[in-house]
């Protein structure tokens, strides 16, 4: 090579990166009618001169076994191989720097070729991800899954499940990591009769409960009654109480506060009569009841006669 072909000669790397961007779309379009023709007479010697040495069925040094993927179907069925070989000439890693190397024109027309067979059998897949295997839920997303359902946060029935195992990924959740066994059934069924144990009967369905025993269900159903009358009512009428067998205290009980309903209908009277304000509005306003507020209004402005009412309205 004369210096002046020296000087214009383009570098290995610019060389690769114009020969993929062109030369591997050309090849891919084409590798179907000419890819056997150009891999028998191109390609398998370079690859038998260079790459079989250690990489024979017979050596496979780093379990790569190159031998039986150079037929037109295996390299079909095998596109890590081919993706592991681009990965390492690019890096320069392979052949070895003690072993022959191949010359220039050699190395790039074994990355075309590979990047060509890639893009192919990439085109060729397109939209298929492939088998998919059916998995079970992992640890955490069969507890996510559990707590979002009955909503009780607190619930953890994986807690005597074994670790999941991760993949050659490095991931929890891959299916070929989530496999299932005898005694990992046992487990499953052990936690969702604990989670059972929360689910409350009621006459229109079921709801679930933090605890298990049916005292703490009655205490948390009278605790949400009472919640919900103390937004309207006043502390007072407390009493005992003996519901079949549980006896409790209703603590302040709470009494309707009917001085406040009966000052709300004065105030707003005239906004009321006029259409200026709600019931509802007057309601929000004052903080009642809007149900009664109205069943009260309507009471004390009704023009039936009462015996009851005529003299208060």
């Amino acid at each position: 090579m004369t210096g002046i072909a020296r000087s214009v000669m383009i570098s290995g790397s610019q060389f690769l990166k114009m020969t993929m961007v062109g030369s591997a779309a050309f090849l891919a379009m084409n590798f179907a009618a000419s890819a056997a023709v150009d891999f028998e007479v191109t390609i398998r010697p370079i690859l038998q001169e260079y790459c079989l040495t250690c990489h024979s069925t017979e050596k496979q040094k780093g379990d790569l076994d190159m031998e039986a993927a150079l037929t037109p179907a295996a390299i079909r069925q095998h596109p890590k191989i081919w993706q592991n070989v681009q990965e390492q000439m690019l890096s320069g890693e392979m052949p070895p720097k003690n072993k022959p190397q191949p010359g220039d024109a050699q190395r790039q027309q074994l990355l075309v070729w590979v990047q060509a067979t890639l893009e192919m059998l990439a085109n060729e897949t397109a939209g298929d991800p492939g088998p998919i295997v059916l998995r079970r839920l992992s640890n955490a997303e069969y507890t996510y899954t559990v707590r979002d359902l009955t909503g009780l946060p607190m619930l953890d029935p994986a807690k005597e499940f074994p670790v999941d195992g991760a993949a050659g990924e490095g991931f929890s959740n891959v299916g070929q990591a989530l496999v299932m066994s005898p005694a990992l059934l046992t487990k499953y069924l052990d936690a969702a009769k604990e989670v059972a144990s929360h689910a409350v009967l009621l006459p229109d369905g079921f709801r679930f409960s933090p605890s298990t025993s049916q005292r703490d269900w009655t205490e948390e159903k009278l605790a949400a009654i009472r919640a919900l009358y103390a937004q309207f009512s006043d502390n007072g009428g407390g009493s005992a109480v003996d519901l079949q067998g549980i006896k409790f205290e209703t603590k302040d009980g709470g009494v309707l506060p009917l001085q406040k309903y009966l000052t709300a209908t004065l105030t707003e009277r005239d906004a009321l009569k006029a259409g200026i304000k709600s019931i509802a509005v007057v309601a929000q306003e004052h903080g009642l009841n809007a149900k009664y507020l109205g069943i009260l209004w309507t009471a004390l402005n009704d023009a039936k006669s009462s015996l009851v009412l005529d003299a208060l309205r």
